[in-house]
């Protein structure tokens, strides 16, 4: 169905409201975090209607997480410069070219971008 993801994002948002630490937020008040109205948190958590990705962010802010787990293979996740991934980063990948020349690079995600080594030649 076309409104799943707008439903278990929704369910996301008010589980992390609900978990917040050192206390639960209601509503209004991740409204008010959020910069948004009470009304659009309500819609969003009841999966009426989606955040476009700038205030999906500001609720993330707001509750201090850094992903929404939309399904089992997607999620959107912030990092700490505020530029969204729409699915996780790999740990690493390693390709092997062995035709001609037997080289293989890894690829590893770091917090400041990628690191592309030459692992063997």
């Amino acid at each position: 169905m076309v409104n799943d993801w707008k439903k278990r994002l929704g369910e996301e948002i008010a589980k992390a409201r609900r978990r917040r630490q050192p206390e639960q937020l209601t509503q209004e008040e991740l409204a008010d975090a959020a910069g948004l109205s009470r009304n659009s948190i309500g819609h969003y958590e009841r999966g009426e209607r989606a955040p476009d990705i700038d205030d999906l962010r500001k609720i993330a802010i707001a509750l201090s997480t850094e992903h929404f787990d939309l399904d089992d293979n997607l999620r959107i996740e912030f990092s700490a410069n505020g530029k969204r991934r729409l699915e996780p980063l790999p740990q690493q990948l390693t390709l092997n070219f062995d035709e001609g020349g037997g080289v293989s690079i890894r690829i590893q995600p770091t917090d400041h971008g990628l690191v592309i080594k030459k692992i063997s030649a």
